[in-house]
């Protein structure tokens, strides 16, 4: 079951951090191949707070990392 935690039926949102932040972190999950693990953030990742934030919220532990932003 996946819970919405943001919700993008509301057009109030504009162009904002959280929306970008959101949609990178489902768009890493979609691309992951399996089950999504675990969320490696970048140190110097833009959207790193929000990120780590959603993946609180998803219950998807995370990693601060010098590699690439990704999901596995």
């Amino acid at each position: 079951m996946e819970v919405p935690i943001l919700d993008k039926g509301i057009d109030d949102w504009g162009d904002d951090e959280q929306e970008k932040a959101y949609d990178k972190l489902q768009q890493l999950k979609e691309d992951c191949e399996g089950t999504p693990s675990k969320l490696f953030i970048n140190n110097n990742e833009e959207l790193q707070s929000y990120l780590m934030w959603f993946a609180r919220m998803e219950g998807l532990p995370y990693e601060l990392t010098n590699g690439e932003t990704k999901v596995c």
